[in-house]
C-alpha cells in the first residue's frame, strides 16, 4: 500500500506569512505598551520623553534706535531665526525704552535645543561685509599675531551681505586634497558683473570678511575668482545649520547687545503618558464594540480599521521605543485621537481614499512651514502617521483575506 503525500505549497507559503505577521504585530504590541522592562539584557523599550530636557532662559536685549520699522524687522528676523532652529517656544516683549533712548527687548526661552546655539542665534546681530587691509598695519607682526582678525585694522568698501541673495554652505576640496566646510556668497545676478570687477582689482591680495567686527581672511585666487567662499570652522550638522540660518534669516537694520540672561524653571505640559495610553486603549476598544453593536459600520470594514489602528500606533510606539526617540508625550493623545479618526476614515471611502490623504499631507506641509511652537512638530508627526496608516489600512485588509482563505 503506497502512502500519497501531497503537499500545498500555496497553502503553506499563507500558513507562513500569517504566522510571520501575526508575530510581528503581537512583538510590536507588546513593545509598545506602557513601561515595558527590558526584554534583552542591553536594550530598553520603555519610551522616552522631552520633559528632562527642557530649558528656559530669558534674554534682555539693548537696541541703538527707535525707528518702529526696524524694531519691528529686528523682532521678526529673531523669532524666524528660532523658529527654523525649532525652538518649540519663544516669545519676544518689547519693554519699551531706557534713559538713553534704546529699545529693550525681553525673550523668553522655553526648549530642548542646544543651549549654547540658542544663545548664539539671539545675540548676534550677524552684520556681514568684505572689507580691504589697510596699509598702515602690520599683518605679520609677530607681536600682534591676532592683527586679522580685528575689523579695525580693515578699510570697509561698498559690498554687505545685502549684496548677496543667499549664503550656501557646502563641502568644498581644499588645497590639502581633503574636504571642509565652506560659506559661497551668491551674488545678485545684477551685482555679478561689478563684484567680478570688484575682485579682479584684488586678485593675489587678502581681503577680510567681517562679521560683527571679527574677521575671516580671504586669498582672492589668481585665476579661478568665480566663486567666493570662506571656511566654516566646524564640521557639526547641528552648529552648520544655526550659522547658515544666521547667514540667511535676513539683515537686522540695528545694532543690540545681549545685557543679560536668567534661567527660569521650565513651564511645561506635563502628563501622566501611561494613564492616558490605556485610557485610549480602553476608548478605542469600546468604540469598536458599540460601533458593532450599533451596526452602523459594515462589520469587515470594523475588522479592516480596528487592526489598521492597532498596527498604526503599536509599529509607531515601537519606533520611537527602539530608536530611543525623545518625545513631547502631550501630543501623543492628540495625534491618537487624530489618526483614530482618520484611519477609519480611509476604510469607509476607499474612492477617495487619495484625495483625502493628499489633502491632508498638503495642509500638513503647510501648517508645518506656517506654524510656530509645537504645530510644525505635530504637523510632522501627522504626517509620518497618516503614511504608516495608509500602509497599515493596506496590510490589514491583506492580512484578514489570508486568514480567512485558511
Amino acid at each position: 500500500m503506497k502512502i500519497k503525500f501531497k503537499f500545498n505549497v500555496k497553502a503553506f507559503l499563507n500558513y507562513l506569512i500569517v504566522i510571520l505577521f501575526s508575530a510581528f504585530g503581537i512583538t510590536t504590541i507588546l513593545v509598545a505598551l506602557p513601561l515595558t522592562e527590558k526584554i534583552s539584557e542591553k536594550t530598553s523599550f520603555n519610551l522616552i520623553t522631552k520633559d528632562p530636557y527642557y530649558w528656559s532662559t530669558e534674554y534682555n536685549l539693548k537696541l541703538t534706535g527707535t525707528n518702529p520699522k526696524d524694531l519691528e524687522k529686528t523682532r521678526d528676523i529673531l523669532s524666524t531665526r528660532l523658529k527654523k532652529f525649532g525652538v518649540e517656544r519663544a516669545k519676544i516683549y518689547n519693554k519699551g525704552q531706557d534713559d538713553e533712548g534704546n529699545t529693550l527687548l525681553r525673550i523668553v526661552i522655553t526648549t530642548t535645543k542646544d543651549r549654547d546655539l540658542v544663545r548664539e542665534l539671539i545675540s548676534n546681530r550677524f552684520d556681514v561685509s568684505i572689507m580691504t587691509r589697510k596699509e598702515d598695519v602690520d599683518f605679520l607682526n609677530e607681536e600682534d599675531p591676532y592683527a586679522y582678525i580685528f575689523a579695525d585694522n580693515y578699510n570697509p568698501t561698498d559690498w554687505d551681505r545685502s549684496d548677496f541673495r543667499n549664503i550656501y554652505i557646502t563641502e568644498l576640496k581644499t588645497s590639502n586634497n581633503e574636504y571642509a566646510n565652506f560659506a559661497i556668497f551668491k551674488l545678485w545676478p545684477n551685482r555679478q558683473s561689478e563684484f567680478n570687477t570688484f575682485i579682479g582689482q584684488h586678485k593675489g591680495e587678502y581681503l577680510g570678511v567681517s562679521i560683527d567686527g571679527f574677521v575671516t581672511p580671504y586669498l582672492v585666487p589668481f585665476d579661478d575668482t568665480s566663486i567666493f567662499a570662506i571656511p566654516v570652522s566646524t564640521s557639526d550638522p547641528i552648529q552648520i545649520r544655526a550659522i547658515d540660518i544666521l547667514y540667511n534669516s535676513g539683515i537686522i537694520p540695528v545694532n543690540y547687545t545681549l545685557e543679560s540672561e536668567d534661567e527660569l524653571d521650565p513651564k511645561i505640559i506635563e502628563i501622566d503618558h501611561i494613564k492616558v495610553s490605556i485610557g485610549l486603549a480602553i476608548s478605542l476598544i469600546l468604540s469598536y464594540i458599540y460601533l458593532a453593536l450599533i451596526k452602523q459600520s459594515d462589520f469587515e470594514i470594523l475588522k479592516k480599521s480596528f487592526l489598521a489602528t492597532v498596527l498604526t500606533i503599536s509599529i509607531y510606539l515601537t519606533a520611537l521605543k527602539i530608536l530611543q526617540i525623545p518625545i513631547d508625550t502631550f501630543l501623543l493623545p492628540i495625534q491618537a485621537i487624530l489618526i483614530f479618526i482618520l484611519i477609519k476614515v480611509l476604510s469607509e471611502n476607499d474612492d477617495s481614499v487619495i484625495y483625502i490623504e493628499s489633502g491632508l499631507i498638503l495642509s500638513l506641509l503647510i501648517i508645518k512651514i506656517l506654524g510656530i511652537g509645537y504645530i510644525p512638530t505635530l504637523a510632522t508627526n501627522l504626517i509620518i502617521l497618516i503614511l504608516l496608516a495608509k500602509l497599515c489600512v493596506v496590510i490589514s485588509g491583506w492580512y484578514i483575506d489570508k486568514v480567512r482563505e485558511i
